[in-house]
């Protein structure tokens, strides 16, 4: 079977021709085979149709390639290359896919849609960043970048070439190649060269654009814009840009067919007459010019703010506003001159004269048009009117017709239009091109109108279809070059192609006696015609093939162009050629006073493109010709302009631009972009194929396509040849390891004929054809291999299906047997219980009716019994109801008896009592009528009454007395309110009189004030300025006096220092003599002799005291030594001695310092002969000898304490009455301001009073000053009286016993330093034996380190020259930290070195000493030296106050040391966040001393330290160091502030370092700032890291094919090629991937950075990682499939379980879920089932995401097809969501989520942390 059998098969689909369509699918019917004649087809339509091919079949149907084909991003792709094929797959992007470029070889195709599409959005510009042409979905982004990287790579000029007819979208995609160009060329110091760059667009499309019939934004003139780069670094920056027009459309201008409109600019100054009405403006439709197309509007465009943008833009390109103003009203003239009408002359009473025109004189438009132009009104109407003809000896004036005159009138405008236009691109240009004049590589982008053909051809579509042919010819020789390139490249043998050359056609029209060459002939003949130069053109060029002459008629002419053949009609040709102007009108405008219209009229005719071909350059308007040349001046060119007869025409200087064009463009390396227009409605996506397909003849798409096919247009790499077609060729044949030779035996298998295909070094090349025979092959063999497998698949089906039956049935008949079995039993069963039912029921009837017989009998005698029980019971109750009646009787007649009895005996009774009672009474009445009675009764009672009587009496006057007093506080009220009303009456009067006195006065005053209030204001300045002098020169008396004062005290308490340091030696030895004596006194107490020898001892201290009574006399409550030293036994321990003196001092600051006389006496009790005190004297010499060193050393110490201390105290005050005296001058300032500016008196007495107190204050403050300097100075008086005191003993009468115990002390102080001494000498023996072993381990690992390099210098060969650059570039940084490591352990070393020398010298003094004393070291005891060394070492718990002092000016090394020093192998060994607290704790010390400058000072360095870390490139691991501190020391300054939100949680001690002096706030706010900048540097600089993993692990990384990939098959795409490497070719890319996380997540963890920030950093990273896969996804159609669902949902669920096995929060893996929707989107059914359910699965994607998807989708051979009714479904149900609606389907990549700081409480503790040796701080920093 040959391939045509197998490929014309029954089932095949072809192309048939169609009339409305073009082509038609059609289906073959029956098996073709060779030799047939006919051929049996079923159209779409359903109709069956015999074709007639040829016995050969050389004319057999185009085939339709099959499906994995339809679709394809490049048409020279596809297997079948012919007409119907490209149609049908541009058809099927551009409809189907909404798709609007594909690639044709190195063709963009370009189909305008007719609708705005997301596609040119920044995001898409960043997608296409740095991306082979190819990779991704074809775009004008696409091929920029290819032209950039371009230039970038080999410095060599390029070009882009956009064509195509009006309205197929030409301007707007040089405009977006431009666009692409300025943001990738760009640079920060150069963006105002890419705005001017994107501005010229506005207003060249306003001044040569223009509504057509086909398009609302037509070019109607040529562009060719140069972009220049410079090189800057390796890259490429744009640095200006020139511009190169021709063959402007001036015609226009006068002219516009039905439905076109004029250029745009003409419709936006009318539009916008408001803003400029001195130019006396009207609608559109009121102008000639603008009128004719009947067409004044652009449906969606507003003309006005076009106008906006456009003026805008011309302010950006740097146009003044006197030349917009001049350029307006040129404009405006030109209207206004197309308004001006002309009326046939007429003579007096004659008929009009044909001959002559007039103008009115009060033409309003003729005086506008002079006023805008600034020209003679009467000489326009004249030269308008008439025109001069030369003779040879005379001018004669001749009067012009209507017709002429409208003729003339129109020349002018389309003249003046022109110069216009000439001068706004020379402006532009000028503006753009402000670089250097050296040359650069420059993009050309040419804006080129396409072939064009209408009903009625003139002059102007035959310039733009010659142009046409030239461009085809250079574009036909550039494709053939690029196969002939790529031949070579691969290394396959080829035969010349045949392709269409254009050179007949260009010979007819450029060569001599051509059409060109005619016209301009035609034009120099005096009275030349177009009908004359008809004739000329059918009689010579009837020659030529591609020329025609027309049926009928000589007015037209027809030529054959390579895409189509066009009538030209020659009415106009020579007028348009001449392109005359009248020169009388031409210096009208010349004489105008406006520079401008000068200027134009002074321009030369400069074609740029010709200029640039003559190797001339154009700079503002001028042409520079090269130095060979002479230069011509202005008037010159005038001088020697070209006639009328030597002037070139327009053709010929159109021809020369195209020639220079076209040389510019054989210059460089050109790139094409082909428009399409498919409709003539400009309907949105709508396809016309019979337009756009003469569309693809015409702009050479279809030639490329012939090109391509005439080869080997086919092209496979061999792994992807490999993974399509290896199961077409048996595994025996299969080599793995040979991938080249595996796909030889498939091909040689499968394709007979060896001159089909051809195999190249990197890819296999087949003919037109063979892929889709290959694909068939392919299809028949696995619908083969399906039919096997689906037998087999039946088989097993209906296999387990009779095994499945089988199982039922005999299921089935179990069941129904034991069902059986279980009824028959069941009836046994239930024959059996009937019996025994029976049985029981009988036995139950008879008790049943036994028992109601019994029960019926029980009864009766129940109720007889109970019955006769009630009976017997009445009875019984009736006999006891009798017994008790007659009881309650009986006992009822006893009681009452004897109630009766004791009645009568208590009668008896109470008449007995009455009796006696009477004889009684009688006897006492009797009794008591006696005196001695009465008195004795009444004589109490007198008394009670007399008493009681007077106090009524008293009670009686009070009342009356308040009585009256009522009576008068009530009187009293009323006559104080009264007077309260009078007092607030006369209060009232008095205000009322006051403020009309006050109103009265100050009308009075105003009056005068009116008069004279600036002479007051400036009697008053003089006056406070006079009075702040002599205030002024008061504070600098009192300043220098304070001065004077604080330097005299500080003079004084140096005078007093030195008077005092020979004092205080003695002093101080007398101190420690003191304590000699105390124990010397203890000890002979209880001599008796203290009282004889007390008379010697006073005598002795009377002739001491009398040269020195007046220094006895301030020592008169001076303490003993035995009470000096008992204040000492306390301490227990030996610290220094610089604390034994401190101690000391304090203590003998009031008391100790003075000696009383019993002091002497009990010295003087101590002497011994005379003869021994010489020897005792020299011995206590030379201990007071040995003790001065130490003295002069403590003095040396309490010196520099007092000094820093007085000089601290005194600056602070001195310098905090300096800024208060600065304060209060700046306060004066203000008020005199004020009263200059006329405040209020009040205010200025306020403020007055204010200044008053502070003054007051600050004096106050001055006095406590000079009080607190007294102080001082009597403290140091106090100590010249102590030397003075202590001078004054006598040491000579000291014995030997005191000397031995003041040895014993020395000697224990000796042995605590000598302790102390080798504790540091054997500290600093270690650290020196760590240091050098140290320096040994540095100088071995350089040693390695060198051999190593010098090893790998060695084995250097070609391959990897790079990657021994990076490890030679690692080592030397790793050599230069090593040695800086290496100073700085050498500087501690020397330190310690120093420190080492220091002690030992100081040893060496203690023993020399020791032996001068004539005392060893082993004098005592091993127990006493034990017991001497615990009491000594015992020192005081040091108690840290979190505080590092520091000097301001170490400020700059401290912080070089902590942040410019800290790596981050430094800050791991460290607490994290350890410069930050130090950073603190410094802070704390100035918050201490409230010093202002310093804390401001401390945290303006350390910020612009983190700035320069932030703004310098550093490694991630410095950035994350840096941000972890930053947040540390944020939190610090939040958890030691003043907010109650943040101290919360702090402990006492926390709270008790909180800072006091200083509110942060502002600095929290920097930081804060320096915080989230470090977060942003920080993503950017991990997400450029990871941007080069993320395409491979996400999208290519397919695991399964992976691991049946062996060695020697490459990666899937280019972008996994870029990263391989022979790391990547072991690891996986997802791997890759995670590892760099993974590093990452770790760096974080050393350095201390909290989770919460950590999972905000994963959480950017993977929205960005879901960024640029979803992007890279939704611009490759060629992988959006199943397969690639899969392998995303794969290589994700890694990363999703590493961040799982962090621990992370879910809401990190949130930025996934688009990619994960994605994914199962591509794994979903698409059916219209189906919509509801992906509406619910794309939760994070938008409606364009999802169509993109969707429209994108690959299907597989068996997949069903996604229909039109599916995606209309689905866009409806996309959009009832509640979204918000977004048409971009890409990520924003540099989108970055806000950082999140939060405030963490810090449980370390500041007075424990300590400095690290190693940081060298020690020097710098003091903890205390």
């Amino acid at each position: 079977m040959s391939s045509e059998d197998m490929l014309y098969a029954k089932g095949s689909k072809i192309w048939v021709p169609h009339p409305e369509q073009v082509w038609e699918t059609a289906t073959v019917q029956r098996d073709y085979h060779k030799g047939d004649i006919t051929i049996q087809i079923v159209k779409e339509s359903g109709t069956s149709v015999d074709v007639s091919i040829k016995p050969d079949g050389s004319n057999l149907p185009p085939l339709r390639n099959p499906a994995i084909l339809i679709g394809q991003n490049d048409l020279t792709a596809m297997s079948y290359l012919h007409e119907p094929g490209v149609l049908h797959n541009l058809k099927v992007r551009f409809c189907e896919r909404q798709i609007i470029y594909t690639y044709c070889g190195i063709i963009l195709v370009a189909i305008n849609p007719y609708a705005d599409l997301p596609l040119y959005g920044p995001s898409i510009i960043r997608a296409y960043r740095g991306r082979s042409m190819g990779e991704l979905e074809p775009h004008i982004f696409a091929l920029a970048e290819e032209a950039y990287t371009k230039l970038e790579r080999e410095k060599c000029d390029l070009s882009i070439i956009v064509s195509g007819e009006s309205g197929a979208g030409k301007t707007v995609s040089a405009k977006y190649a431009m666009r692409y160009f300025a943001a990738v060329g760009g640079s920060e110091s150069e963006t105002q060269v890419e705005r001017k760059v994107l501005a010229s667009s506005p207003i060249m499309e306003a001044f040569g654009n223009a509504k057509t019939t086909r398009n609302d934004n037509s070019s109607r003139f040529g562009k060719f814009t140069k972009l220049l780069f410079k090189n800057n670094m390796s890259v490429m920056n744009l640095t200006g840009a020139t511009m190169h027009t021709y063959l402007l459309e001036k015609s226009r201008v006068v002219f516009q067919a039905p439905g076109e409109r004029n250029y745009h600019i003409f419709y936006q100054l009318c539009d916008a007459r408001e803003m400029h009405p001195e130019m006396i403006l009207d609608h559109q439709d009121k102008f000639e010019y603008l009128k004719m197309g009947h067409s004044p509007d652009i449906d969606r465009v507003s003309d006005k703010e076009l106008f906006k943008e456009t003026i805008q833009a011309m302010n950006v390109l740097g146009f003044s506003t006197l030349q917009i103003t001049d350029i307006l009203n040129i404009l405006a003239g030109i209207l206004h001159l197309g308004n001006i009408k002309f009326v046939p002359q007429s003579k007096k009473g004659s008929d009009d004269d044909p001959d002559g025109c007039d103008i009115f004189h009060n033409d309003l438009h003729l005086h506008v048009t002079a006023d805008m132009l600034k020209i003679n009104a009467d000489d326009l109407r004249q030269w308008l009117k008439m025109r001069k003809i030369e003779s040879v000896n005379e001018h004669v004036l001749i009067p012009n017709s209507v017709a002429a005159a409208q003729t003339a009138k129109d020349a002018l405008a389309k003249h003046i239009y022109a110069k216009l236009f000439q001068y706004i691109v020379q402006v532009i240009n000028k503006s753009l091109n402000i670089g250097s004049r050296k040359q650069n590589s420059f993009i050309g982008v040419l804006d080129i109108y396409g072939f064009e053909t209408f009903e009625v051809n003139s002059f102007e579509q035959f310039c733009i279809n010659y142009a046409n042919e030239k461009l085809q010819q250079q574009f036909n020789q550039h494709v053939f070059k690029l196969e002939q390139e790529e031949y070579l490249k691969e290394g396959i043998t080829w035969t010349m192609i045949d392709f269409y050359d254009n050179q007949p056609c260009i010979d007819l029209i450029e060569s001599k006696l051509g059409v060109l060459d005619l016209l301009d002939e035609e034009c120099r003949m005096p009275k030349g015609s177009d009908e004359s130069w008809a004739g000329k053109l059918i009689e010579k060029c009837n020659k030529y093939p591609h020329f025609e002459k027309p049926r009928f008629g000589t007015t037209s002419f027809y030529i054959k162009h390579f895409s189509d053949t066009v009538e030209y009609d020659v009415y106009g040709f020579l007028e348009k050629n001449r392109d005359t102007v009248s020169k009388e009108l031409v210096n009208v405008i010349r004489q105008s006073d406006m520079s401008l219209c000068k200027q134009l009229m002074e321009m030369e005719e400069v074609d740029t493109l010709s200029a640039d071909a003559a190797k001339v350059t154009t700079l503002g308007g001028r042409v520079v010709i090269s130095a060979s040349r002479q230069q011509l001046t202005a008037d010159n060119r005038r001088r020697i302009a070209p006639s009328k007869q030597n002037r070139r025409s327009v053709g010929s200087q159109f021809r020369e631009s195209l020639s220079s064009l076209i040389s510019t463009l054989h210059a460089t390396t050109p790139h094409y972009v082909r428009c399409i227009k498919p409709n003539d409605d400009k309907i949105a996506f709508k396809w016309e194929a019979s337009k756009i397909v003469q569309q693809l003849r015409a702009c050479g798409v279809l030639e490329t396509v012939r090109i391509s096919a005439a080869g080997f247009p086919s092209r496979w790499s061999y792994h992807d040849f490999y993974m399509r077609y290896q199961l077409l060729c048996h595994r025996s044949l299969v080599n793995k390891n040979d991938l080249k030779q595996s796909c030889h035996n498939i091909v040689t298998k499968w394709i007979l004929d060896g001159d089909k295909y051809r195999f190249g070094n990197t890819q296999i090349f087949f003919r037109a054809g063979q892929v889709a025979y290959m694909e068939q092959v392919r299809a028949n063999l696995r619908k083969k291999y399906i039919t096997i497998i689906q037998s087999v698949v039946r088989r097993f089906i209906h296999r387990r299906r009779f095994q499945r039956l089988q199982r039922t049935a005999l299921g089935i008949q179990r069941y129904a047997r034991g069902y059986l079995a279980r009824q028959k039993a069941q009836q046994m069963r239930e024959e059996h219980a009937a019996v025994v039912i029976s049985k029981y029921a009988r036995g139950w009837l008879c008790r049943r009716r036994y028992l109601r017989l019994r029960h019926t009998i029980c009864g009766i005698q129940q109720y007889a019994r109970g019955m006769l029980a009630r009976r017997r019971f009445q009875a019984a109750m009736d006999h006891y109801r009798a017994v008790q009646i007659q009881r309650f009787i009986r006992g009822y007649l006893a009681r009452r008896a004897y109630q009766k009895k004791r009645r009568a005996i208590i009668i008896c009774q109470s008449a007995v009592r009455r009796f006696l009672a009477r004889r009684q009474f009688k006897r006492l009445k009797a009794e008591a009528k006696t005196i001695s009675h009465i008195q004795k009764m009444y004589k109490g009672l007198e008394n009670k009454i007399i008493s009681m009587q007077q106090k009524i009496d008293e009670l009686n006057r009070e009342n009356g007395s308040l009585k009256s007093k009522t009576s008068e506080i009530s009187v009293l009220k009323m006559k104080l309110e009264v007077k309260k009303a009078l007092e607030m009456e006369v209060r009232n009067l008095k205000s009322t009189v006051a403020e009309k006195d006050h109103n009265l006065a100050a009308l009075n005053k105003q009056l005068e004030i009116e008069r004279d209030e600036k002479m007051q204001l400036l009697e008053e300045k003089d006056h406070s300025e006079e009075d702040w002098v002599q205030q002024k020169q008061v504070w600098r008396v009192e300043n220098i006096e304070l001065r004077k004062q604080i330097d005299q005290m500080i003079e004084m308490a140096k005078n007093a220092e030195a008077n005092a340091n020979s004092r205080h030696e003695r002093s101080f030895s007398e101190a420690e003599t003191n304590e000699i004596n105390d124990a010397y006194q203890r000890a002979i107490k209880e001599k008796e002799i203290i009282e004889n020898e007390n008379y010697l001892l006073k005598e002795e201290l009377s002739r001491h005291q009398k040269p020195n009574g007046a220094r006895d006399n301030n020592n008169q409550h001076s303490r003993s030594v035995s009470n000096a030293s008992s204040q000492n036994e306390d301490d227990v321990g030996y610290v220094s001695a610089k604390n034994t003196l401190e101690l000391r001092r304090h203590q003998g600051g009031d008391n100790a310092n003075q000696i009383s006389p019993e002091t002497f006496t009990t010295i003087e009790t101590t002497s011994t002969p005379k003869s021994g005190q010489t020897s005792l004297i020299l011995k206590l010499r030379s201990i007071l000898e040995e003790e001065k060193k130490k003295n002069m050393q403590l003095n040396n110490q309490l010196e520099r304490l007092l000094k820093r201390n007085n000089q601290t105290e005194d600056s602070i005050r001195v310098s905090e009455l300096e800024v208060e005296n600065e304060k209060l001058r700046s306060d004066y300032d203000l008020l005199r301001s004020s009263i200059h500016h006329g405040s209020e008196m009040n205010e200025l007495e306020a403020q007055y009073q204010a200044l008053q107190e502070e003054l007051r204050r600050r004096r106050d403050e001055c006095i406590q000053l000079k009080a607190v300097l007294q102080q001082q100075s009597q403290s140091l008086k106090s100590i010249n009286n102590t030397g003075v005191s202590l001078r004054g003993v006598d040491l000579k009468n000291l014995n030997d016993n005191e000397l031995v115990e003041a040895f014993q002390a020395q000697k224990l102080v000796n042995r605590q330093l000598e302790s102390e001494l080798s504790a540091l000498t054997e500290e600093n023996n270690a650290h020196l034996a760590d240091l050098t072993r140290q320096i040994d381990e540095l100088r071995h690992e350089k040693q390695q380190l060198q051999e190593l390099l010098q090893s790998g210098v060695e084995q250097i060969d070609e391959n990897n020259i790079e990657a021994l650059r990076q490890s030679e570039r690692y080592l030397r940084y790793e050599l230069q930290r090593s040695l800086l490591q290496y100073s700085q352990l050498q500087e501690e070393m020397n330190l310690m070195t120093r420190k080492f020398d220091a002690l030992r010298q100081g040893n060496d003094k203690l023993m020399a000493k020791l032996k001068e004393h004539g005392i060893s070291q082993d004098t005592n005891s091993k127990e006493s030296d034990k017991t001497a060394v615990a009491n000594v070492s015992k020192q005081k718990i040091q108690n840290y106050q979190g505080v590092m002092k520091f000097r301001s000016e170490d400020l700059d090394k401290i912080l070089q040391r902590l942040v410019g020093g800290m790596t981050p192998r430094l800050a791991i060994g460290l607490l994290p966040g350890f410069p930050a607290y130090i950073i603190f704790m410094c802070i704390r010390y100035t918050d201490l001393i409230n010093a202002d400058d310093d804390v401001r000072d401390l945290l303006s360095k350390f910020v612009m330290q983190i700035k320069k870390i932030h703004r310098n490139p550093n490694v991630i691991e410095m950035r994350s160091l840096w941000l972890v501190n930053s947040i540390t020391l944020l939190n610090l300054l939040k958890q030691y502030g003043d907010v109650e939100e943040y101290v919360k949680f702090n402990t006492e001690k926390q709270n008790q370092q909180q800072l006091k002096n200083f509110n942060l706030y502002e600095y929290r706010r920097v930081i804060l700032d320096i915080i989230i900048s470090l977060y942003q540097v920080l993503v950017k600089q991990i997400q450029t890291l990871l941007e080069q993993y993320i395409v491979p692990a996400i999208l290519d990384n397919d695991e399964i094919q992976r691991n049946r990939q062996v060695q020697g098959m490459r990666g899937r795409t280019a972008s996994m090629d870029s990263t391989s490497s022979p790391e990547h070719g072991k690891v996986a890319a997802w791997k890759l991937l995670i590892n760099h996380l993974e590093q990452f997540y770790k760096q974080f963890q050393h350095f201390g950075l909290d989770r919460c920030y950590s999972e905000q950093i994963f959480h950017q990273l993977l929205y960005f990682i879901c960024a640029v896969a979803l992007n890279c996804l939704m611009l490759r159609g060629d992988i959006c499939m199943w397969e690639t669902g899969m392998i995303i949902r794969y290589n994700l669920g890694y990363i999703e379980d590493w961040v799982r096995s962090k621990k992370m929060s879910n809401d990190v893996l949130a930025p996934l879920a688009p990619l994960n929707q994605v994914s199962q989107l591509l794994q979903s059914r698409k059916s219209e089932q189906d919509v509801q359910s992906i509406c619910d699965l794309c939760t994070s994607l938008n409606t364009a995401q999802v169509l993109k998807v969707m429209k994108s989708y690959k299907l597989d051979d068996y997949e069903g097809e996604i229909t039109n009714v599916f995606l209309e479904k689905l866009t409806k149900k996309l959009n009832e969501r509640g979204m918000i609606k977004n048409d971009e389907f890409t990520m924003d990549q540099k989108f970055i989520h806000p950082f999140k700081v939060v405030f963490k409480y810090s449980d370390v503790k500041l007075e424990d942390i300590e400095l690290p040796k190693h940081l060298g701080l020690e020097d710098l920093l003091t903890k205390i």
